[in-house]
């Protein structure tokens, strides 16, 4: 909960599962206007995940009940990382702590639900992307994130395609937010955790993955860096001219 004198209080909450119309608020509110049409699953999907348990939603609200953010993490029961799949804050809850007060929960409630090995999420690599009027500044976005701990793997990450119409959205980066095998004084994780997870994510998003594609063959192929992956900054990863 975050107030202060000029602020309205913002609560976080769990999302009803069984609510089909605060299912729908919800993806029209925080969803639908903060991400582009290849990034985001349907409506039906989430509600689908949802009901199922793999898909957990927390929800942002002011003390009038008005939605001002919310998250969304998707559990991967083979390599038991847990993705942070979309977070927003609207305009109107922005400046009130809400997107760190969501992380917190994210990783607060979920943490205690799954014992993740790692919490991940996908981030805009602000080196490809630049500020937007409605989908905001990656390189603020990095800022935050990384003020909360978050660091980047340096995988080269792309987002699977999100059904048979969708397309894989490129020049993304996967940060690590957390998890049991994060370990915050040798800054490495287990290579082989997060090439299970990639693997896991496409086969669901995309169906196995085929020897001849060489996009996803060289993100697997980076997983396996002798001594674990790095937990890096931005301003550390290897020169895009690499």
């Amino acid at each position: 909960m975050a107030s202060s004198a000029d602020q309205p209080v913002v609560t976080i909450e769990e999302l009803d599962a069984d609510d089909a119309r605060e299912v729908a608020d919800f993806y029209r509110c925080v969803l639908a206007p903060h991400f582009r049409p290849d990034e985001l699953e349907t409506r039906e999907n989430i509600a689908a995940g949802l009901k199922s348990g793999g898909t957990k939603a927390l929800v942002a609200r002011t003390a009038q009940g008005a939605i001002v953010g919310g998250a969304v993490g998707d559990m991967f029961p083979q390599s038991g990382v847990l993705l942070l799949s979309y977070l927003a804050v609207a305009a109107e809850g922005r400046g009130t702590g809400t997107g760190g007060l969501l992380m917190k929960a994210a990783t607060d409630v979920w943490g205690s639900h799954f014992s993740p090995s790692l919490f991940v999420m996908e981030v805009e690599d602000p080196r490809h992307y630049h500020d937007d009027a409605a989908l905001g500044d990656p390189e603020a976005r990095v800022r935050f994130y990384e003020r909360l701990g978050a660091r980047t793997l340096p995988v080269p990450y792309f987002q699977p395609a999100l059904g048979p119409a969708g397309h894989r959205v490129p020049h993304l980066m996967l940060m690590v937010f957390g998890g049991t095998d994060a370990h915050s004084v040798t800054q490495l994780v287990d290579g082989q955790t997060v090439e299970t997870f990639l693997t896991e994510y496409l086969e669901v998003c995309e169906g196995p993955v085929r020897p001849d594609d060489t996009e996803a063959q060289r993100m697997l192929a980076a997983c396996r860096r002798p001594g674990g992956l790095p937990l890096l900054r931005v301003s550390e990863l290897p020169s895009l001219d690499n």
